[in-house]
């Protein structure tokens, strides 16, 4: 079997744009897969295709990928007895055409493995954004490391390296280097956390490996004071953090289902945090935090350790990790089938705040 145009799809251009557009490659096995289900008329094709997601297929194309595989001998076609009018032309697999579908899904198989290392590639960027990414897309299933059973201690720093905000690129970090944001004001200051640069994500170890939910939208706010360049740990005057429980995503539904029904997110769609105390951890950027989580309606007691920094923009970055046993909040360990999920779990967060309001989003 021939695919033809791959070569040229791919040739340079004098000005190439970057659009956002599904695969277009694979027009061909995708109708030889809806065949493979049953036989077909072309505009019942062009329907399957779009569900498949290929994007916009118009009738043309499809007749014409008909009369190239035809022509292959991997299609052939018969007419319907008509009820009325003219008889249809019906489509069906032959022989060759199994067997070039079986070769194709070797291919797809490839291409698949190939996407799946550009997702672990991009989350491997450390940045905040691949985060966010990973946690918008529910990617764990194919970005997650693997799991050691003898430690965990490089997984979830690695993970939490992917949290920590990174100066850019020929940018000196020293006390010397860094922009005074608020030289001009040391009065306490409202920031509001946003929601689109804000991400937590749940590491839950289970007995085929880990697990990862992860959900972007934290909102609240924190009233800070903001002075040469850092947070003062005595200034931090309150903190409230809420995140939406129904936004969790692993990739994997089955597992997001039996979450959201062990958690009974109907009933309690929040998670709130709320700071009581603040203090220096000795080094800088780093604070000792007390406060309490509201979850599945059971307040807790919470202390850890997170780390702050400002940038030149004015920006208040937080992030930092916490172990915590869901049975302290009145939740059984999950089962999937055969899957046990254990109840200690990694709650990592990264939070980004603006002083002031939020602006209001672009509608459109």
């Amino acid at each position: 079997m021939e695919h033809r145009g791959t070569d040229a799809a791919w040739a340079p251009v004098p000005h190439a744009r970057f659009a956002l557009a599904p695969p277009r490659r694979f027009l061909l096995p995708a109708v030889l897969l809806l065949l493979a289900e049953e036989p077909a008329y072309g505009y019942h094709l062009a329907k399957g295709l779009e569900e498949l997601r290929f994007g916009r297929v118009d009738r043309p194309s499809v007749y014409r990928a008909l009369a190239q595989l035809e022509r292959d001998g991997l299609v052939e076609a018969w007419s319907d007895a008509p009820k009325a009018g003219q008889a249809r032309r019906v489509y069906g697999l032959t022989e060759d055409g199994q067997r070039a579908l079986r070769a194709w899904m070797g291919v797809v198989k490839q291409e698949r493995d190939c996407l799946d290392q550009v997702l672990r590639r991009y989350v491997a960027t450390g940045t905040i954004d691949a985060a966010l990414a990973e946690a918008e897309g529910g990617w764990a299933a194919v970005t997650g490391l693997p799991w050691s059973p003898v430690s965990s201690t490089s997984r979830i720093e690695r993970r939490r390296a992917h949290l920590r905000p990174k100066p850019p690129l020929g940018c000196v970090c020293d006390d010397a280097a860094r922009t005074d944001w608020s030289a001009t004001s040391a009065t306490p200051a409202v920031f509001c956390i946003d929601p689109e640069r804000s991400v937590v994500l749940i590491e839950a170890r289970s007995s085929v490996g880990p697990i990862t939910f992860g959900a972007v939208g934290v909102t609240g706010q924190l009233e800070v004071t903001v002075e040469d360049g850092t947070v003062r740990a005595e200034s931090v005057r309150s903190a409230h953090l809420e995140i939406e429980v129904g936004h969790l995503r692993s990739g994997n539904a089955l597992y997001d289902a039996e979450l959201l029904r062990r958690i009974d997110a109907r009933r309690h769609p929040t998670v709130t945090l709320d700071l009581r105390s603040c203090r220096s951890a000795g080094a800088i950027g780093r604070y000792h935090v007390e406060g309490e989580i509201t979850f599945h309606g059971s307040t807790r007691l919470l202390d850890g350790t997170v780390e702050v920094s400002v940038t030149p923009a004015g920006k208040v970055v937080v992030s930092g990790e916490q172990v915590i046993d869901i049975r302290d909040f009145d939740i059984d360990s999950p089962t999937v089938l055969m899957l046990r999920i254990y109840p200690d779990v990694v709650v990592q967060l990264h939070i980004e705040s603006v002083p002031g309001p939020l602006p209001a989003p672009v509608e459109g």
